[in-house]
Protein backbone atom coordinates (compact mmCIF):
# COMPACT_ATOMS: atom_id res chain seq x y z
CA UNK A 1 0.00 0.00 0.00
CA UNK A 2 2.85 2.17 0.80
CA UNK A 3 5.71 0.41 -1.80
CA UNK A 4 5.93 2.07 -5.34
CA UNK A 5 3.87 4.24 -5.12
CA UNK A 6 4.00 7.96 -5.29
CA UNK A 7 0.52 9.12 -4.27
CA UNK A 8 -1.66 9.98 -1.96
CA UNK A 9 -5.39 10.81 -1.92
CA UNK A 10 -6.02 14.21 0.35
CA UNK A 11 -9.66 15.91 -0.39
CA UNK A 12 -9.42 19.60 0.36
CA UNK A 13 -12.78 19.58 0.32
CA UNK A 14 -14.14 23.21 1.06
CA UNK A 15 -17.49 25.09 1.03
CA UNK A 16 -17.75 28.47 -1.05
CA UNK A 17 -14.68 29.46 -2.98
CA UNK A 18 -12.23 27.51 -0.99
CA UNK A 19 -10.38 25.37 -3.91
CA UNK A 20 -10.17 28.51 -5.88
CA UNK A 21 -11.59 31.04 -3.67
CA UNK A 22 -13.79 32.43 -6.77
CA UNK A 23 -15.94 34.23 -4.84
CA UNK A 24 -19.42 33.86 -3.53
CA UNK A 25 -21.78 33.43 -6.51
CA UNK A 26 -19.79 29.39 -7.06
CA UNK A 27 -22.13 26.75 -7.95
CA UNK A 28 -21.72 22.99 -6.50
CA UNK A 29 -18.41 21.15 -8.26
CA UNK A 30 -16.09 18.55 -7.55
CA UNK A 31 -12.21 18.99 -7.17
CA UNK A 32 -9.34 16.71 -7.58
CA UNK A 33 -5.51 17.49 -7.13
CA UNK A 34 -2.37 15.49 -6.78
CA UNK A 35 0.98 16.12 -5.24
CA UNK A 36 4.45 14.82 -5.13
CA UNK A 37 6.07 15.01 -1.93
CA UNK A 38 9.98 15.34 -0.85
CA UNK A 39 9.41 15.37 2.73
CA UNK A 40 12.11 14.35 5.53
CA UNK A 41 11.13 12.40 8.83
CA UNK A 42 12.93 12.00 12.58
CA UNK A 43 15.19 9.19 12.79
CA UNK A 44 14.89 6.78 15.83
CA UNK A 45 17.29 6.75 18.41
CA UNK A 46 19.84 3.89 18.89
CA UNK A 47 22.42 2.45 21.02
CA UNK A 48 25.59 1.57 19.97
CA UNK A 49 25.42 -1.44 17.58
CA UNK A 50 29.09 -1.73 16.09
CA UNK A 51 32.39 -1.16 16.84
CA UNK A 52 35.80 -1.58 15.68
CA UNK A 53 39.75 -1.67 17.05
CA UNK A 54 41.31 -1.87 20.42
CA UNK A 55 38.89 -4.88 21.99
CA UNK A 56 35.13 -3.95 20.61
CA UNK A 57 34.23 -2.42 24.47
CA UNK A 58 33.29 0.70 24.59
CA UNK A 59 35.70 3.30 26.15
CA UNK A 60 38.39 0.85 25.96
CA UNK A 61 41.55 2.70 24.17
CA UNK A 62 41.81 2.26 20.78
CA UNK A 63 38.12 0.82 20.12
CA UNK A 64 35.60 2.91 17.82
CA UNK A 65 32.25 3.83 17.28
CA UNK A 66 31.07 2.46 14.27
CA UNK A 67 27.08 2.63 14.81
CA UNK A 68 25.51 5.24 16.87
CA UNK A 69 22.51 6.55 15.23
CA UNK A 70 20.55 6.47 12.11
CA UNK A 71 22.08 9.14 9.87
CA UNK A 72 22.62 6.43 7.13
CA UNK A 73 18.94 5.76 6.79
CA UNK A 74 17.64 7.51 3.20
CA UNK A 75 16.28 10.96 4.14
CA UNK A 76 14.62 12.58 2.87
CA UNK A 77 11.62 10.44 0.81
CA UNK A 78 9.51 10.60 -1.62
CA UNK A 79 5.30 10.47 -1.58
CA UNK A 80 2.36 11.38 -2.35
CA UNK A 81 -1.10 13.19 -1.96
CA UNK A 82 -4.15 13.20 -3.97
CA UNK A 83 -7.62 14.23 -3.59
CA UNK A 84 -11.21 14.38 -4.28
CA UNK A 85 -13.72 16.91 -2.73
CA UNK A 86 -17.06 18.10 -3.47
CA UNK A 87 -19.39 20.76 -2.66
CA UNK A 88 -23.17 20.41 -3.21
CA UNK A 89 -25.14 22.69 -5.64
CA UNK A 90 -28.07 23.27 -3.52
CA UNK A 91 -25.78 23.82 -0.40
CA UNK A 92 -22.89 25.95 -1.93
CA UNK A 93 -21.57 26.42 1.91
CA UNK A 94 -20.66 23.17 3.26
CA UNK A 95 -18.16 20.49 1.65
CA UNK A 96 -17.34 17.46 1.82
CA UNK A 97 -13.82 16.09 1.83
CA UNK A 98 -11.22 12.52 1.87
CA UNK A 99 -7.63 11.98 1.85
CA UNK A 100 -5.48 9.97 1.82
CA UNK A 101 -1.38 10.10 1.51
CA UNK A 102 1.97 8.58 2.54
CA UNK A 103 5.78 8.63 1.85
CA UNK A 104 7.72 5.46 0.13
CA UNK A 105 9.84 3.53 2.62
CA UNK A 106 12.95 4.91 3.98
CA UNK A 107 15.44 2.31 4.40
CA UNK A 108 19.03 1.92 4.83
CA UNK A 109 21.78 -0.73 5.10
CA UNK A 110 25.59 -0.58 6.72
CA UNK A 111 27.83 -3.66 6.51
CA UNK A 112 31.19 -3.99 7.84
CA UNK A 113 33.56 -6.19 6.66
CA UNK A 114 36.79 -7.52 8.87
CA UNK A 115 38.92 -6.80 5.42
CA UNK A 116 39.12 -3.45 6.62
CA UNK A 117 39.06 -3.31 10.52
CA UNK A 118 40.70 -6.66 11.72
CA UNK A 119 38.78 -6.14 15.32
CA UNK A 120 34.47 -6.04 14.63
CA UNK A 121 32.49 -6.60 17.99
CA UNK A 122 28.71 -5.54 18.74
CA UNK A 123 28.97 -3.88 22.26
CA UNK A 124 26.72 -4.17 25.29
CA UNK A 125 26.51 -3.75 28.96
CA UNK A 126 27.09 -6.65 30.82
CA UNK A 127 24.49 -6.97 33.98
CA UNK A 128 27.11 -9.17 36.28
CA UNK A 129 29.31 -5.96 36.47
CA UNK A 130 27.60 -2.84 34.70
CA UNK A 131 30.61 -2.58 32.51
CA UNK A 132 30.73 -2.08 28.90
CA UNK A 133 31.58 -5.73 26.89
CA UNK A 134 31.64 -6.91 23.41
CA UNK A 135 30.64 -9.69 21.13
CA UNK A 136 33.89 -10.49 19.32
CA UNK A 137 32.91 -10.90 15.42
CA UNK A 138 36.31 -10.28 13.72
CA UNK A 139 39.64 -11.18 15.80
CA UNK A 140 42.64 -11.92 13.68
CA UNK A 141 43.54 -15.82 14.03
CA UNK A 142 39.93 -17.02 15.82
CA UNK A 143 37.14 -15.33 14.03
CA UNK A 144 36.57 -13.42 11.35
CA UNK A 145 33.14 -12.09 9.71
CA UNK A 146 30.59 -8.89 9.11
CA UNK A 147 28.06 -6.62 11.19
CA UNK A 148 25.07 -5.65 9.45
CA UNK A 149 22.80 -2.67 10.32
CA UNK A 150 19.38 -1.98 9.06
CA UNK A 151 16.26 -0.08 9.17
CA UNK A 152 13.38 1.12 7.74
CA UNK A 153 10.53 3.55 7.63
CA UNK A 154 7.13 4.04 6.38
CA UNK A 155 4.35 6.35 7.23
CA UNK A 156 0.92 7.08 5.54
CA UNK A 157 -2.49 8.33 6.44
CA UNK A 158 -5.97 9.40 5.92
CA UNK A 159 -9.13 11.28 6.39
CA UNK A 160 -12.50 12.68 5.90
CA UNK A 161 -13.74 15.84 6.83
CA UNK A 162 -16.96 18.01 6.57
CA UNK A 163 -16.25 21.16 5.51
CA UNK A 164 -18.19 24.50 6.18
CA UNK A 165 -17.67 28.11 5.02
CA UNK A 166 -17.18 30.83 7.64
CA UNK A 167 -16.23 33.75 4.84
CA UNK A 168 -15.86 34.13 1.31
CA UNK A 169 -15.50 37.07 -1.13
CA UNK A 170 -13.38 37.47 -4.40
CA UNK A 171 -10.33 37.94 -2.60
CA UNK A 172 -10.40 36.05 0.79
CA UNK A 173 -11.90 32.91 2.16
CA UNK A 174 -11.88 31.27 5.88
CA UNK A 175 -13.42 27.82 6.03
CA UNK A 176 -13.78 25.37 9.43
CA UNK A 177 -13.57 21.80 8.99
CA UNK A 178 -14.10 18.54 11.27
CA UNK A 179 -13.77 15.13 10.72
CA UNK A 180 -11.91 11.66 11.93
CA UNK A 181 -8.68 11.05 10.30
CA UNK A 182 -6.01 7.72 10.46
CA UNK A 183 -2.44 7.49 10.30
CA UNK A 184 0.18 4.93 10.50
CA UNK A 185 3.52 4.46 11.42
CA UNK A 186 5.96 1.66 10.89
CA UNK A 187 9.59 1.09 11.89
CA UNK A 188 12.20 -1.29 11.99
CA UNK A 189 15.74 -1.86 13.30
CA UNK A 190 17.90 -4.97 12.63
CA UNK A 191 21.01 -6.19 13.39
CA UNK A 192 23.31 -9.22 12.64
CA UNK A 193 26.68 -10.69 12.49
CA UNK A 194 27.73 -13.43 10.49
CA UNK A 195 31.44 -14.79 11.46
CA UNK A 196 33.69 -18.47 10.43
CA UNK A 197 35.16 -19.88 14.10
CA UNK A 198 38.99 -20.52 13.52
CA UNK A 199 39.03 -24.90 14.28
CA UNK A 200 41.25 -24.71 17.05
CA UNK A 201 38.91 -22.56 18.97
CA UNK A 202 37.38 -23.93 21.96
CA UNK A 203 33.73 -24.89 21.88
CA UNK A 204 32.37 -23.75 18.32
CA UNK A 205 35.83 -23.81 16.44
CA UNK A 206 34.97 -24.57 12.86
CA UNK A 207 31.25 -22.97 13.32
CA UNK A 208 30.23 -20.79 10.99
CA UNK A 209 27.49 -18.71 13.07
CA UNK A 210 25.02 -16.45 12.18
CA UNK A 211 23.59 -14.00 14.75
CA UNK A 212 20.14 -11.56 14.17
CA UNK A 213 17.94 -9.18 16.39
CA UNK A 214 14.99 -7.70 14.79
CA UNK A 215 13.28 -4.73 16.45
CA UNK A 216 9.62 -3.73 15.04
CA UNK A 217 7.12 -1.11 15.86
CA UNK A 218 3.70 -0.71 14.41
CA UNK A 219 1.96 3.10 15.58
CA UNK A 220 -1.72 3.10 14.41
CA UNK A 221 -3.58 6.34 15.48
CA UNK A 222 -7.58 6.41 14.93
CA UNK A 223 -9.00 10.17 16.33
CA UNK A 224 -11.02 13.38 15.68
CA UNK A 225 -9.90 16.43 14.43
CA UNK A 226 -10.92 19.71 13.50
CA UNK A 227 -8.95 22.88 11.79
CA UNK A 228 -9.05 25.58 9.83
CA UNK A 229 -8.34 27.40 6.87
CA UNK A 230 -7.46 30.52 5.33
CA UNK A 231 -6.40 31.82 1.53
CA UNK A 232 -6.60 34.86 -0.36
CA UNK A 233 -6.28 35.73 -3.79
CA UNK A 234 -4.54 38.24 -5.91
CA UNK A 235 -5.37 38.23 -9.91
CA UNK A 236 -3.81 34.37 -10.50
CA UNK A 237 -1.71 34.18 -7.78
CA UNK A 238 -3.55 32.01 -4.46
CA UNK A 239 -2.34 31.44 -0.96
CA UNK A 240 -4.07 28.65 1.38
CA UNK A 241 -2.99 28.05 4.65
CA UNK A 242 -4.36 25.13 6.83
CA UNK A 243 -4.20 24.35 10.49
CA UNK A 244 -5.58 20.86 11.85
CA UNK A 245 -5.08 19.01 14.97
CA UNK A 246 -6.05 15.41 15.68
CA UNK A 247 -6.92 13.69 19.00
CA UNK A 248 -7.34 10.27 19.52
CA UNK A 249 -5.74 7.05 20.43
CA UNK A 250 -2.79 5.65 19.48
CA UNK A 251 -2.07 1.56 19.27
CA UNK A 252 1.69 0.51 19.59
CA UNK A 253 2.60 -2.54 19.31
CA UNK A 254 6.26 -4.10 19.19
CA UNK A 255 7.49 -6.91 17.98
CA UNK A 256 10.78 -8.53 19.11
CA UNK A 257 12.98 -11.36 17.33
CA UNK A 258 15.93 -12.67 17.52
CA UNK A 259 17.88 -16.27 16.39
CA UNK A 260 21.42 -17.71 16.47
CA UNK A 261 22.10 -20.24 13.79
CA UNK A 262 24.78 -22.96 14.16
CA UNK A 263 26.15 -24.87 11.07
CA UNK A 264 29.52 -26.87 13.27
CA UNK A 265 32.19 -28.38 11.50
CA UNK A 266 30.62 -31.27 10.80
CA UNK A 267 27.68 -29.91 8.85
CA UNK A 268 25.20 -30.51 11.49
CA UNK A 269 23.24 -27.46 12.52
CA UNK A 270 21.55 -25.75 15.62
CA UNK A 271 19.13 -22.99 16.15
CA UNK A 272 18.63 -21.42 19.35
CA UNK A 273 16.05 -18.67 19.93
CA UNK A 274 17.69 -15.25 20.70
CA UNK A 275 20.93 -13.48 18.97
CA UNK A 276 22.46 -10.84 21.46
CA UNK A 277 20.00 -7.57 21.60
CA UNK A 278 16.88 -9.76 21.66
CA UNK A 279 17.06 -12.87 23.64
CA UNK A 280 14.97 -14.68 25.74
CA UNK A 281 13.60 -11.92 28.49
CA UNK A 282 12.80 -9.59 25.82
CA UNK A 283 11.57 -11.72 22.53
CA UNK A 284 8.07 -11.29 21.72
CA UNK A 285 5.16 -9.07 20.86
CA UNK A 286 3.12 -6.21 23.33
CA UNK A 287 0.59 -3.92 22.60
CA UNK A 288 -0.26 -0.53 24.64
CA UNK A 289 -2.56 2.00 23.71
CA UNK A 290 -2.30 5.91 24.81
CA UNK A 291 -3.90 9.34 24.07
CA UNK A 292 -2.28 10.90 20.97
CA UNK A 293 -2.94 14.25 19.13
CA UNK A 294 -1.09 15.44 15.69
CA UNK A 295 -1.35 18.94 14.64
CA UNK A 296 -0.28 20.04 11.12
CA UNK A 297 0.01 22.99 8.95
CA UNK A 298 0.13 23.27 5.22
CA UNK A 299 1.41 26.08 3.98
CA UNK A 300 0.58 26.24 -0.60
CA UNK A 301 1.05 28.77 -2.99
CA UNK A 302 -0.62 28.57 -6.35
CA UNK A 303 -0.90 29.79 -9.72
CA UNK A 304 -4.35 29.43 -11.72
CA UNK A 305 -3.26 28.22 -15.33
CA UNK A 306 -6.60 28.19 -16.70
CA UNK A 307 -10.29 28.23 -14.75
CA UNK A 308 -9.98 25.12 -13.87
CA UNK A 309 -6.88 24.37 -13.16
CA UNK A 310 -4.21 25.57 -10.85
CA UNK A 311 0.02 24.66 -10.37
CA UNK A 312 1.08 24.88 -6.37
CA UNK A 313 3.93 24.41 -4.86
CA UNK A 314 3.68 24.33 -0.61
CA UNK A 315 5.33 22.73 2.55
CA UNK A 316 3.77 21.03 5.26
CA UNK A 317 4.97 20.28 9.20
CA UNK A 318 3.20 17.48 11.25
CA UNK A 319 3.88 16.44 14.20
CA UNK A 320 2.46 13.65 16.32
CA UNK A 321 3.63 13.93 20.41
CA UNK A 322 3.43 9.98 20.79
CA UNK A 323 4.75 6.64 19.20
CA UNK A 324 6.91 3.69 20.01
CA UNK A 325 9.99 3.57 17.94
CA UNK A 326 12.05 0.58 17.03
CA UNK A 327 15.74 1.39 17.89
CA UNK A 328 14.51 3.01 20.89
CA UNK A 329 13.34 -0.39 22.37
CA UNK A 330 16.55 -1.74 21.89
CA UNK A 331 17.89 -2.68 25.38
CA UNK A 332 21.80 -2.74 25.18
CA UNK A 333 22.43 -4.24 28.98
CA UNK A 334 22.68 -8.24 28.39
CA UNK A 335 22.45 -11.18 31.40
CA UNK A 336 25.60 -13.07 29.21
CA UNK A 337 23.82 -16.35 31.12
CA UNK A 338 21.25 -16.31 28.13
CA UNK A 339 23.25 -15.52 25.49
CA UNK A 340 24.02 -18.69 22.94
CA UNK A 341 27.22 -18.06 21.90
CA UNK A 342 28.28 -18.11 25.94
CA UNK A 343 25.70 -20.24 27.42
CA UNK A 344 24.21 -22.35 24.68
CA UNK A 345 20.66 -22.76 26.07
CA UNK A 346 21.50 -22.69 29.36
CA UNK A 347 19.22 -21.42 32.31
CA UNK A 348 19.20 -17.71 32.69
CA UNK A 349 21.39 -16.79 36.03
CA UNK A 350 20.63 -13.29 37.66
CA UNK A 351 18.41 -10.49 36.10
CA UNK A 352 16.48 -10.92 33.22
CA UNK A 353 18.26 -8.72 31.33
CA UNK A 354 17.55 -7.27 28.19
CA UNK A 355 14.37 -6.23 29.49
CA UNK A 356 11.76 -4.80 27.79
CA UNK A 357 9.63 -1.41 28.95
CA UNK A 358 7.68 0.77 26.58
CA UNK A 359 10.14 3.58 25.37
CA UNK A 360 8.37 6.44 24.10
CA UNK A 361 9.43 9.77 21.83
CA UNK A 362 7.30 12.24 19.13
CA UNK A 363 7.98 12.36 15.63
CA UNK A 364 7.96 14.42 12.56
CA UNK A 365 7.41 14.39 9.10
CA UNK A 366 7.84 17.80 7.12
CA UNK A 367 9.09 18.45 3.54
CA UNK A 368 8.23 20.25 0.39
CA UNK A 369 5.37 19.41 -1.84
CA UNK A 370 4.52 20.57 -5.81
CA UNK A 371 1.15 19.69 -7.38
CA UNK A 372 -1.97 20.41 -9.80
CA UNK A 373 -5.52 21.05 -8.89
CA UNK A 374 -8.18 20.11 -11.23
CA UNK A 375 -11.79 22.06 -10.50
CA UNK A 376 -15.46 20.79 -12.33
Amino acid sequence: MKKGCLAALIVLLMSHGIALAQGSVDTGSFQASGEYLHWWTKNSRIPPLATAGGDGKIGSPGTQVLVDSLDFVNNPTSGGRFSLSYRPESMPSIGFEANYFFLSDRRGNLRFSSEGDPILAQPFINVANGQPDANLVAVPGSVVGPINVGARTGLWGAEANFTTNLFSSDRFHLTALAGFRSLRLEDEVAAGEQFLVAVDVPGFGGSRVHLQDDFQTLNQFYGGQVGIEAGVKNGPLTIDIRGKIALGEMNQNVDITGSTFVRSLDSSTTLFQGGLYALRSNIGSYQRSELAFIPEVDVNIGWQLTSQLKLYAGYSFLWINSVARAGEQIDPVINTTQFPIRSGDGPLVGPARPAFTFERSDFWAQGLSIGLELRY
